[in-house]
Parts: structure tokens; C-alpha cells; sequence
């Protein structure tokens, strides 16, 4: 748009100079690019509400958990483009007398003359213009973990891309990659469900039956799951059911804009059947296919918070538990040395007894950070509303799935 303003005032320009008059050639500099804030950078966050179809233009930034909002750049007014026109030593000069001839130029140089003449006679090339780079495909921001499986990704990709649902996940998902300097990882192998993103490792795994099934049955699972790569960028609570309802509507509006259901007797078979039906209904449903999960919908903040703090004191209880289990083990342990047994024995006993302990105690102190982070996202006011905003979009747009 900056680019038309800005000829429509260099033609003005030129108006009063004849049909024979020079071209004039105005460098117009780059505008900057809308800044992506991230999680953790100095840029705060937005509001959560937004339209799943609407381009990534129109959405929020994805924000930190700073209090205040982002400052998005918008498309340049008529004075800011006007602005961008060189200064008025590099116009055209209109002479005061119309019928005065024009003020002698200085004579060429030896070496000016004779460039001249030859691209004038055709002896010497114009000067050479740089190729305008191609924008980067949908996805570009996408990259498989195992290099064997990209011929994978492609297809269902190009499948997301013809869908109004798929090119908003694709457009927040590059932009995403974008602002981190790094593209979002993809995983394929066996783990028993059709595919789950994982907060901790920040890496999203399909199962390995993706890689048999035709592309139409993976590009509405892999859209959900990307919902979820953008859901943790927008620190947003990680045991809010409400993450799985706008996953699963997502998941919904590709299979619609596909013309495909999934195959019969599936788990997302199910939930699309369910949320097209009843939004209420699918909710319960789905609280019960995600129990660790806890609904807003339905519910207050507080009663939300208050579930999270017992859920924390349980976690801290388990991990009381867990240490006087492994102060025993090291009590066998030891004894296992002062009575001369040898060291494969004592070893055995550490792999089979111990490390699984210390495996579930580094598991509990992460749910542990991830609830402690919460619990304080929550006690301020701006979290609690970015929460409560964000939920109600969600139950909003779902409803309106189940509606249609």
C-alpha cells in the first residue's frame, strides 16, 4: 500500500513536465515489519482474544508476561508515506519562467561521455537490478527433527495451506519461528496417540502412523497441535482445558474446510462429533479424556486458582514422599558397600532402585516451576484478565462451531 501512495505522488510530481521529460526514480526505503514479541522479551503482552480465520496481521502480538501492550506498526498514513520522499534537493526544479530556457549544466567528464554513449548505442548493458526475492512458503517456519521424514511434512503442509484455518496456524507458526531466530522441531515416532506437543522439551511428536496414512487424515491433527505450539508462546496456563477445546476446534474447522471426517471409530472421529453437537457435552467429555486439565469454563477464577494450589500442595507432598524413598535406597546402598559386595551388584541396585526416583524428581520439580508460574501469573490482575479473555474467545468460537 506505501509503495501505490508514494507513485501516486511522484506522478503528481511529474505532471507539469512533458510526455519527452526524464523518468524520475524515487528510492523508497523498506517500511519495518510488525514486531513479534515473545515470551521472556521486554515486549508486553496483548489482548488474547482473536478471530482463528483472521490473518496474522489482525491478530494480537504474541506477548511475555509484561504488563503492558505491544505497539504494533500499522500500514503508514498519508503524511508518513509522504514523509518517506527524498528531500527536496533530490525533486525536480520547476523554473520560475516557464519560458526562460533552463540554466546551463555543467559539462560531462571524459569518462561520463563515453559510458553515456555506449548505453546509449547499446555497447554497454544497463545497469543491473536486483531480482525481487520470492516470498517464503506457508510453513517455512516448520522443520522435521529427522531429516528422512520432510518428504512427510510437505503434503500435509500444502493440504493446511488450501484451508482458511491452516494458513492463519501457518502464518502465526512462521511468524513465530521468525521472532526466535529458530524453526519450530517435528518429531515422528511410535507413541500411541495421533500426536502431542511437549511443553518441557518445546518439541511437537507425531505418531509414526502418520507416515503410512494419506495426508488428508495427519493435516487437521497437525493443525491442532501447532494451536498448542502458539497456545505455550502466549503464557497462557498450562492446565487450562480451555488449550484443548481451541485445539479441538481448530482441529474441527480444518476437517470442514478439507471436505474429510476422520476415519471412523477414531478418538478425533469422537471429539469432532461431540463438538459439533453439544458444546457443553463435549466439555464434560473432554474433562474426563483430560483430567489433569482444569476448565474455566464453568467456573471462576477463583475456584481455578484454588484447584491449582492443590495441585501444588499435592506435588509437594509427592516429592516429600519421593526423597525419604530415595534416602532408603541409599541406605541399602551403602550397607551394599560395607559388606564387600562387588561393584556391578552395588550399581544394579542403583539403576533398578534409585535412578527412577531422581527421574521422578526432576519430573515433579518441573510441574512444580510450571504451577508456580501460574499460581503468579494469576495473582496479577492483568493475568487473571488476559486469562479470563482468552477463555471466553475460546468457548465463544467453539460455540459458534457447534452452532454451525
Amino acid at each position: 500500500m506505501a509503495r501505490v501512495l508514494v507513485s501516486a505522488v511522484v506522478a503528481s510530481l511529474l505532471a507539469p513536465f512533458p510526455a519527452s521529460a526524464a523518468t524520475l526514480n524515487v528510492a523508497v526505503p523498506r517500511l519495518p515489519a510488525a514486531p513479534i514479541a515473545v515470551l521472556g522479551s521486554a515486549v508486553a503482552p496483548a489482548a488474547l482474544s482473536f478471530d482463528l480465520s483472521a490473518p496474522l496481521a489482525a491478530m494480537p502480538a504474541i506477548f511475555s508476561a509484561s504488563p503492558a501492550a505491544p505497539s504494533i506498526v500499522a500500514a503508514p498514513a498519508p503524511a508518513a508515506a509522504l514523509a518517506l520522499i527524498p528531500a527536496a534537493a533530490d525533486s525536480p526544479k520547476f523554473p520560475e519562467n516557464p519560458n526562460s530556457p533552463p540554466a546551463k549544466a555543467a559539462p560531462p567528464s571524459e569518462a561520463d561521455s563515453s559510458s553515456a554513449g555506449a548505453s546509449f548505442d547499446g555497447s554497454a548493458p544497463a545497469a543491473p537490478t536486483a531480482p525481487a526475492l520470492p516470498a517464503a512458503p506457508l510453513g517455512s517456519g516448520l522443520k522435521m527433527a529427522k531429516g528422512e521424514h520432510e518428504q512427510w511434512l510437505g503434503p500435509v503442509v500444502g493440504l493446511l495451506s488450501g484451508t482458511r484455518t491452516g494458513r492463519r496456524v501457518l502464518r502465526d507458526i512462521d511468524a513465530l519461528a521468525a521472532s526466535r531466530g529458530r524453526p519450530i522441531l517435528l518429531d515422528v515416532k511410535a507413541i500411541g496417540n495421533n500426536g502431542e506437543f511437549r511443553y518441557d522439551s518445546d518439541l511437537l511428536v507425531m505418531d509414526s502412523k502418520h507416515l503410512k496414512k494419506d495426508p488428508l487424515q495427519s493435516a487437521a491433527i497437525l493443525a491442532h497441535e501447532l494451536q498448542h505450539v502458539l497456545q505455550r508462546a502466549l503464557a497462557l496456563p498450562t492446565d487450562a482445558l480451555e488449550l484443548e477445546i481451541e485445539s479441538y476446534t481448530v482441529e474441527s474447522r480444518v476437517w470442514s474446510e478439507l471436505g474429510v471426517e476422520p476415519e471412523a471409530g477414531s478418538f478425533a472421529r469422537q471429539a469432532r462429533s461431540r463438538i459439533s453437537k453439544d458444546l457443553p457435552a463435549f466439555v464434560e467429555w473432554l474433562k474426563l479424556q483430560y483430567k489433569e486439565n482444569i476448565p474455566l469454563y464453568g467456573s471462576s477464577l477463583d475456584a481455578y486458582v484454588a484447584r491449582l494450589e492443590k495441585k501444588l500442595a499435592a506435588a509437594k507432598k509427592s516429592e516429600a514422599k519421593t526423597r525419604r524413598k530415595r534416602a532408603a535406597v541409599e541406605r541399602t546402598l551403602e550397607s551394599m558397600r560395607k559388606n564387600g559386595m562387588d561393584e556391578a551388584a552395588i550399581e544394579a541396585h542403583r539403576r533398578e532402585d534409585l535412578e527412577p526416583l531422581d527421574r521422578s524428581l526432576r519430573d515433579g520439580a518441573v510441574t512444580q516451576g510450571w504451577l508456580e508460574r501460574d499460581l503468579r501469573m494469576l495473582a496479577e490482575p492483568e493475568g487473571r484478565a488476559r486469562f479470563r479473555a482468552y477463555a471466553q474467545g475460546v468457548i465463544r468460537r467453539a460455540r459458534a462451531l457447534s452452532r454451525s
